[in-house]
């Protein structure tokens, strides 16, 4: 059998359900909150999401968590307070992230293209989302993946991205090779997925809740709800079938 994207979309949210990205860290618990980010966001929603973005580069979003707790709770969830603050600090806050010093100095670099913009989330947005993320990709340590979240995620803007499960999923589902590049990975649900800021957002959630629960680096294939699209699956159950 096949699917399409939007075939798959619907079927693992009738599995997961909605999901609420992006998860906002509650300071009085610090675990997570879905579903709180309104369709304009506050500034201090979407500089959290951006601080987000970066330190979850190679590591578990409960990491994360505690490493944005820890910022919330010293007060320099800022990017003004941040830019003041020395690396050396900011690194021992973030520490649960894993590569605090590169990724406090990662932090820097944006808040540095971010002050040449007045600090001011105004004067980007005002920009064509293909400038923006121009901008965003010539910032040190940011790259394609990490500027789409902060495109989707903080900016609301269409974009979809393309993470380690979208790669995994997709690839074993046979729309594409786990070795294709990330623009022709993202090409693919762009041209083949036609929705909107919302339904992106969904989606990679989606695709994450699946890659971490279900589609592991050893798979969980008898517990997957699109497992009968899958040619991973499909051509394990022959090989089996054939070794009977």
């Amino acid at each position: 059998m096949t699917a399409d994207p939007a075939a798959l979309y619907r079927l693992l949210k009738k599995e997961y359900g909605p999901q609420g990205w992006w998860p906002l860290v509650n300071i009085e618990t610090g675990l997570s909150c879905y579903g709180v980010i309104r369709k304009n966001p506050v500034y201090d929603e979407m500089f959290e999401v951006i601080t987000g973005s970066i330190l979850t580069q190679g590591v578990a979003w409960k990491n994360v968590e505690k490493a944005i707790n820890n910022l919330k709770k010293s007060g320099v969830l800022n990017p003004r307070l941040m830019k003041d603050t020395p690396n050396s600090v900011i690194a021992e806050m973030i520490k649960p992230s894993g590569y605090f010093n590169q990724k406090a100095l990662k932090l820097k670099n944006f808040i540095e293209w971010f002050e040449k913009k007045e600090f001011s989330f105004d004067n980007i947005l005002k920009h064509k989302t293909s400038d923006i993320r121009q901008e965003l990709l010539s910032i040190k340590g940011i790259g394609p993946e990490t500027a789409d979240y902060i495109l989707l995620y903080a900016f609301n803007r269409k974009i979809f991205v393309v993470d380690a499960y979208t790669k995994r999923i997709f690839s074993r589902l046979g729309m594409f090779s786990h070795e294709s590049r990330y623009d022709e990975v993202q090409s693919f649900f762009h041209s083949g997925f036609p929705g909107n800021v919302k339904i992106y957002n969904e989606y990679h959630a989606l695709i994450v809740a699946h890659g971490k629960d279900i589609c592991r680096g050893k798979p969980l294939c008898d517990k997957c709800s699109i497992s009968d699209y899958c040619a991973y699956y499909t051509s394990n159950i022959y090989n089996s079938s054939s070794k009977d």
